[in-house]
């Protein structure tokens, strides 16, 4: 509901397409730290207590989205989110991993990629109604507001039925000297143990991550307010199309993805993706736009099933809150979704330059730099990207 709008709700709450990518660069560096202590965390700590904790803290923090009088606090909402998911996603990426086995990892991580999208199946497409028939800014409270709900909801889930994974589960003290001197000799073992391929694997990531974080923001603005002008309801019908795509394709792919090569697969969604960005860049109505962005979302959701689990392959379990955590920070990502918003170092220099190139240079030049960023990450995985012999159980 609200993650499709974002971009409109700051421009109706007084911001421009700079601020838009402003709200997300500063909002990423706010995370930069929260994620190295997460990481420690979550190896040290109950990655349980702290994915259902912070969950709530998310859910109280959609009061200053839902209040917001002005786009400058949706920077502070963004920020306090950053923060709060910095602390938590380690643990969260890590509880993920644990939970799958090396020989099904792929269907594993499909099933999470598209059982979860079943429920906000046609959510884009009510909002987007509701914002044709009462305006953008009440309707985007209203989500906010269901947003709060639910996070709530699913945080009381999770404390009532998830079971522990963390060998460390029961370290409950401990003191911020503790914390901060954990952190820090943690990140440099994890650090020291990562293979050449492991280094290949972040910096491929990092270019990835930078591709989506230059444009992805504002593929709303682009198709609904300034160049190709659908309605909002017709992008809320994309957005519904492209879940259905995921929920479609994921159990395929996975079966694919665990029988043969997740090299080959990220291969083949790499080479094709520049070409659906540009054709998305140049579509005239509603048909093209929904083709060009379904194929996208189509060759993300393939990608993003075999990198989730080429990623976790090389990661060992004892290593995996840490190794979340220094990815974060750095902007890399573990998952080559064109769905997946850009975050850390990266991903906040991906957000300014997206901002710069939108409202100085052209609307379609965001769109142009991440289609080259995409045939960059192709060639480079070409050369370099290998499978491990091994995978990490």
């Amino acid at each position: 509901m609200t993650g499709p709008f974002w971009g409109l709700y700051v421009l109706y709450l007084g911001g421009s397409p700079f601020h838009i990518g402003l709200i997300s660069a500063v909002s990423s560096i706010v995370g930069l730290l929260p994620h190295l202590v997460g990481g420690y965390l979550a190896d040290v700590f109950s990655r349980k207590k702290l994915v259902y904790g912070f969950q709530l803290l998310m859910a109280l923090n959609g009061i200053i989205y839902i209040f917001a009088p002005s786009w400058e606090w949706l920077l502070l909402a963004r920020s306090n989110e950053s923060l709060i998911s910095g602390l938590r996603n380690p643990a969260f990426g890590a509880f993920l991993a644990d939970s799958t086995k090396a020989e099904r990892r792929a269907m594993d991580y499909a099933l999470w990629n598209s059982v979860p999208p079943l429920i906000s199946l046609v959510s884009p497409f009510m909002i987007g109604l509701l914002m044709d028939m009462y305006g953008i800014l009440p309707a985007q409270r209203l989500a906010y507001v269901i947003l709060m709900v639910v996070s709530t909801v699913s945080a009381l889930i999770r404390y009532r039925y998830l079971e522990d994974t963390s060998e460390a589960g029961q370290k409950s003290r401990l003191s911020l000297l503790t914390v901060v001197r954990g952190t820090w000799r943690d990140l440099v073992e994890t650090i020291r143990m990562f293979s050449q391929h492991v280094w290949i694997l972040i910096l491929l990531g990092c270019l990835y991550q930078f591709a989506v974080s230059v444009a992805s923001v504002f593929a709303v603005t682009y198709a609904v307010e300034d160049v190709i002008h659908v309605t909002s309801l017709d992008w809320g019908l994309v957005t519904t199309v492209s879940t259905v795509i995921v929920i479609v394709s994921s159990i395929p792919l996975a079966w694919v993805v665990d029988r043969y090569s997740r090299r080959n697969i990220i291969l083949v969604s790499l080479f094709a993706s520049p070409l659906a960005v540009l054709g998305f860049t140049y579509s005239t109505g509603l048909t093209q736009v929904m083709c060009f962005f379904g194929v996208l979302t189509l060759l993300g959701n393939m990608g993003g099933i075999a990198s989730q689990a080429l990623f976790t392959d090389y990661f060992p379990m004892r290593h995996r809150g840490r190794i979340n955590a220094l990815m974060g920070v750095i902007g890399s990502t573990q998952n080559f979704s064109i769905l997946m918003m850009g975050g850390g170092l990266v991903g906040s220099m991906g957000n300014v330059v997206g901002g710069i190139l939108y409202d100085r240079v052209s609307y379609s030049s965001p769109f142009i730099a991440m289609a080259v960023a995409f045939a960059a990450t192709a060639l480079l995985s070409l050369i370099y990207m290998k499978e491990p012999l091994r995978p990490e159980t």
